[in-house]
């Protein structure tokens, strides 16, 4: 009498993906996005570094091969160091609502 073969459990391995919403050194909350616009001047191109939360604005010139997590790093070193030139806007400023007003 034979016994049946033992199944293998088949090993999965989680791919780690890079991610596109960071953690924002100002609020702390995990809002910041980083968007890109194309310049005029060859081999660079601008980020666009928002806060949903805090309203946290700042664009920086990076070269053009910088993905989301490089201009983040960057970002945050300069934040840090009181190098960068940072403006809050909340979203309702931005489309041109008052906030805190009824009618």
């Amino acid at each position: 009498m034979g016994r049946r073969r033992k199944k293998y459990k088949k090993v999965i391995k989680k791919i780690r993906k890079v991610p596109k919403i960071f953690q924002c050194p100002n609020c702390g909350s995990r809002t910041l996005t980083i968007k890109f616009e194309k310049l005029n001047i060859q081999g660079y191109k601008k980020a666009v570094i928002t806060c949903g939360t805090c309203g946290l604005y700042a664009e920086m010139q990076v070269p053009e091969l910088y993905e989301p997590v490089d201009v983040y790093a960057k970002f945050v070193d300069l934040f840090e160091e009181g190098e960068i030139e940072v403006q809050f806007k909340k979203h309702e400023e931005e489309r041109g609502e008052v906030i805190g007003e009824s009618t």
